[in-house]
């Protein structure tokens, strides 16, 4: 009998995770609060312009990732953008993608059952199963289950007594929030080569990107402002206008918006690639938080959780 799977999180840990189990013959259902797939792998259409607001290129250091980055590359869904910023380079690729971050979330999710607009509001066990419980009140059942949502979310929907020791393990992870605005200047940011200033532990900015000089728009000025972790958490629940003034500082716009990143970057992580809660039935965690931080370690992540379920489906 074909084993019954649900993901929860189109991101790019869950995509990952959904595509090596559907070359298994475990196809999945995926589930994502979002209205599409992609998570920080986001784009958006603002004021005529099109901003890369989340995460913004990616590097590989892995062999199994960099199938996934040939791949994209072949198709013409990625290239090269810099080998380092500020004038520096250190000789690895930044890959960007032309049609926007989240085109990328889109390849990952073809031939994948995925449903946007659904919160899942609890997580228990019901006999060998999952019972899976959504904001609408639609039920769910489910012999495996990978959550690939911030760990903190996930803790927060389990229905279910962790181990003492599980609890306290997931409880160390930690999330850095970032304060993201994408603004239309009115006058060139004249950034340094390839159109970007990375500052890394910069306050109250630690990134400012052109997404024309991406590739990414044809609008003039259009650009994508990181502000640093602790300004974002200091100034969290900042009027965005107020928000807004800072981030931009020198700098006159004509239109912006601001993002709220809560769960932006790991700050404490878990060492391994995914983790096995114990339980009567498979529930295994994934994401960026565990193995590796960035883009490169979400999708190991949501690789190793899917090797990890077949393992464990496959048990009597």
């Amino acid at each position: 009998m074909q084993k019954q799977v649900v993901i929860i999180g189109a991101g790019l840990s869950g995509l990952s995770a959904a595509q090596a189990l559907n070359r298994a013959g475990i196809p999945p259902l995926v589930l994502d609060k979002g209205s599409r797939p992609g998570g920080r792998m986001a784009t958006r259409p603002f004021e005529g312009a099109i901003f890369d607001y989340g995460a913004q290129f990616f590097t590989v250091r892995s062999e199994k990732f960099a199938s996934m980055q040939r791949g994209w590359e072949a198709r013409g869904l990625v290239k090269v953008w810099s080998k380092g910023f500020n004038g520096q380079q250190d000789g690895h690729p930044r890959y960007i993608a032309p049609g926007g971050m989240n085109s990328l979330a889109s390849d990952l999710a073809l031939g994948i059952t995925v449903r946007n607009g659904v919160k899942v509001s609890g997580i228990s066990l019901n006999g060998g199963q999952w019972r899976l419980e959504t904001d609408s009140g639609e039920v769910l059942v489910a012999d495996g289950v990978i959550a690939t949502m911030p760990v903190e979310q996930t803790l927060a929907l389990l229905d279910f007594v962790l181990a003492a020791e599980e609890r306290e393990t997931l409880g160390r992870i930690e999330y850095e929030r970032c304060l993201a605005l994408m603004a239309i200047l009115d006058q060139p940011a004249e950034l340094p080569e390839p159109g970007a200033r990375q500052l890394p532990g910069g306050e109250p900015v630690s990134w400012m990107a052109d997404n024309q000089r991406k590739g990414l728009t044809a609008v003039a000025n259009a650009v994508t402002i990181h502000a640093g972790p602790e300004f974002s958490l200091s100034n969290w629940e900042m009027a965005a206008e107020d928000v807004a003034a800072i981030m931009l500082g020198q700098y006159q716009a004509s239109a912006w918006k601001l993002h709220r990143w809560k769960f932006a970057k790991p700050s404490v992580m878990h060492p391994e690639a995914c983790f096995v809660v114990t339980a009567p039935c498979p529930l295994v965690l994934a994401g960026d938080a565990f193995g590796e931080a960035r883009m490169e370690g979400a999708a190991l992540s949501g690789l190793a959780a899917a090797e990890r379920l077949q393992v464990l489906l496959s048990r009597p």
